[in-house]
């Protein structure tokens, strides 16, 4: 059960992260496009990971 609601709380954490990185990619693009690549693999990362949460959880 514990680990049920640990697991539900990281893929919220996830979720969140990767609103927040996607929307900084989209507001650095113009201006720093390194940063915005740079944002891009945190991005991927960050799904792969929820990804498999996702899968271990069988949500």
């Amino acid at each position: 059960m514990d680990n049920e609601k640990t697991i539900n709380k990281r893929i919220r954490e996830l979720k969140s992260k990767i609103c927040y990185a996607e929307n900084a990619r989209d507001n650095y693009k113009e201006t720093h496009p390194i940063l915005s690549e740079a944002n891009s693999f945190y991005i991927d990362a960050l799904k792969m990971e929820l990804s498999t949460l996702k899968c271990s959880e069988g949500v």
